[in-house]
């Protein structure tokens, strides 16, 4: 009779060698799942969550939630939450570096049509949010807060040169130029205290400062 042949043994090592590869293979296959998400799609989530609910809201957590993924998504792509902060605040530099060329773009054109323009951008409700934030934003943070000034700061010169073209005189021009731009500060920041002026409403101010 022929003896039963014995199971082959396998070692612990080999079995725990095994384990091993099934927990790396299951890492790897969550860790495709879980960064489906790019960089910009971070970075952009990021900031619609600041244009809606401030510079608080933006946490990990809160940000897994509101992307509907999880935690190893955004280790993926960011080492922590200041590496995405910094992110955010190069993007907002980004955007409001095409906010500067579109400024400068008006210089081309008469400057009656110039004046709209700038009043379509004061009633705009998406740019109300976004300036909000990001300048609440710009109190806690230096780099911010530079854009924001130099952001200001080029609007001022933008609006200044159109009231010189409309024939002020320098004077009038700065002074008028200032009231614009303060008019377009405080819409932003009275928006949810104040009524919400239609744009007809903004543009018989700005007819105002604009007149002779």
């Amino acid at each position: 009779m022929t003896a039963p042949k014995k199971a082959p043994v396998t070692s612990k090592k080999a079995v725990s060698g095994k384990a091993a590869s099934r927990k790396a293979e299951a890492q790897h296959r969550n860790r495709r799942q879980t960064t489906r998400l790019s960089y910009d799609d971070w970075v952009n989530g990021a900031l619609d969550l600041l244009a809606r609910e401030g510079v608080t809201a933006i946490r990990i957590p809160r940000l897994c939630e509101e992307l509907g993924v999880t935690k190893g998504s955004f280790y993926w792509h960011f080492d922590d939450l200041e590496q995405l902060m910094a992110a955010m605040a190069d993007r907002w530099g980004e955007m409001q570096s095409e906010a500067v060329r579109a400024l400068a773009a008006l210089d081309s054109i008469p400057v009656e049509s110039r004046i709209e323009q700038m009043a379509a951008m004061l009633v705009d409700p998406q740019h109300w949010m976004v300036e909000a934030s990001v300048r609440e934003w710009s109190r806690t943070d230096d780099t911010v807060a530079a854009a924001v000034r130099a952001l200001d700061q080029r609007i001022f010169r933008t609006v200044q040169t159109a009231m010189l073209d409309l024939g002020f005189e320098p004077g009038q021009a700065r002074l008028r130029a200032g009231a614009m731009v303060y008019l377009g500060i405080g819409l932003i920041h009275g928006r949810d205290n104040l009524p919400t002026p239609t744009p007809e409403e903004v543009q018989a101010v700005i007819d105002l400062l604009a007149r002779p």
